[in-house]
């Protein structure tokens, strides 16, 4: 049996520690999760470390984008973005009552191209929507002198990348707005919720009106996703992912078994919504905010642990002619979330690292300015149809090792014979 079969660590695991599920029996049990000052206190709290006006808690990160859209969205309409995200992102855009205007991505960082934007404004155009993807800051200080050159709302998408930092300001807090999530898949994890985040009075007044008619998140609702992340945490935990569940994955991928490779794959079904779901219109509790609380004492640890990994990936692949790297950061800007890289033909790479061993993932986004439920809005956008197909995302998570991030390199070394 070969060396790589030794226990494998799993793609992904969720942030947080056994005491965030006790947190929620505890508040549950007690009739706790609606009760407590902790929103306030929360966001009062970002509101300094951030050095921003105002910081407004929201049930998820895509209904702030929805939010802040619905604020600064008047006669101009249009909003260019990525067509490389989320397609609920652009599903934000269309409820808010914008137009999505897809400008292409740069290659390297899979980030907006701020050359794009700027032939892409018009006079129709109301905001410009940014994404900080893969924990990687865009050229965000490019595009705001666009933006204020043109008298345009900058918004930024951090969801993915909380703590990561251009010049020397947080990313979210440079444009008008900026939204996070605190989502399952992030790096400080409530299972659901958000933030807003904004020096202008007026947004964040229009954002806490509306937010104030909202009910709290439903306790079903949040205990169904709390106990889909334990029973992935009980499945993705060693030494059981290396005895049972890898198994099961390796065969699902390798003999391209869809009853199990959906089970760990999003973006299914893409679809155009063009009003915003009833259930999304919710408030974040005081439960949720105090499971944020608990993480913002270690997300910068947990910060430090990536970008090491990320630098190993860095050293041992970056001068692999095949292999397409995300820039290297010593200044600390970058928090890679995961470590995104791009090869022509992922597929053989992956069933490769899959047969020695591995447990990785492709980028499960695609490239929405050519899906057919945004035909509306369809543009030409070659990098990021080029990108959509070739990125492998390498595990950073905390706990991963440094010793894991070595194997992967080794066998992406050895399939490249390099």
């Amino acid at each position: 049996m070969s060396w790589s079969f030794s226990s494998p660590r799993c793609r992904s695991r969720f942030y947080g520690s056994p005491g965030h599920y006790g947190v929620v029996g505890r508040d549950v049990l007690l009739g706790r999760a609606n009760r407590g000052d902790d929103v306030a206190e929360l966001e009062s709290r970002f509101s300094r470390e951030l050095g921003v006006r105002h910081a407004i808690a929201v049930p998820q990160g895509r209904v702030g984008i929805y939010l802040v859209l619905r604020a600064v969205l008047r006669e101009r309409r249009r909003v260019v973005l990525s067509p490389y995200t989320i397609h609920d992102v652009i599903n934000m855009v269309v409820s808010a009552g914008g137009i999505p205007v897809f400008a292409d991505i740069e290659r390297r960082t899979c980030n907006i191209d701020p050359e794009q934007i700027d032939a892409l404004v018009d006079d129709d155009t109301g905001a410009v929507l940014i994404t900080h993807l893969h924990g990687l800051a865009c050229d965000v200080e490019a595009i705001v002198r666009i933006c204020r050159s043109r008298g345009i709302s900058l918004i930024e998408d951090a969801a993915q990348a909380f703590g990561a930092t251009a010049g020397d300001r947080p990313v979210g807090t440079i444009g008008d707005a900026g939204v996070y999530s605190f989502g399952m898949a992030k790096n400080i994890n409530s299972f659901y919720g958000g933030l807003v985040v904004t020096g202008e009075d007026g947004l964040a007044s229009q954002v806490r009106s509306e937010l104030a008619s909202y009910p709290p998140m439903e306790i079903s609702r949040f205990l169904a996703r709390v106990g889909f992340c334990a029973v992935g945490e009980v499945l993705t935990a060693p030494p059981l992912f290396g005895l049972i569940t890898y198994w099961i994955f390796r065969y699902g991928e390798l003999n391209e078994v869809e009853a199990i490779r959906r089970r760990v794959r999003g973006e299914d079904q893409p679809r155009l919504v063009q009003t915003i779901p009833e259930d999304y219109l919710r408030c974040m509790t005081p439960l949720q905010a105090r499971l944020v609380t608990r993480l913002l004492d270690v997300y910068k640890d947990h910060q430090r642990q990536r970008q090491t990994i990320a630098s190993i990936y860095h050293a041992e692949l970056d001068g692999i002619r095949e292999v397409e790297c995300p820039p290297v950061d010593n200044g600390g800007s970058h928090v890679y979330l995961t470590y995104p890289i791009q090869v022509s033909d992922r597929k053989a790479l992956l069933r490769y690292l899959v047969r020695e061993g591995r447990d990785l993932a492709v980028q499960h986004m695609g490239n929405t300015a050519n899906y057919p439920c945004f035909k509306p809005f369809a543009r030409t956008c070659a990098v990021s149809a080029r990108t959509a197909s070739q990125v492998l995302l390498l595990p950073t998570y905390p706990g991963y090792g440094e010793h894991e991030a070595r194997m992967n390199c080794r066998l992406i070394r050895k399939f490249f014979g390099a």
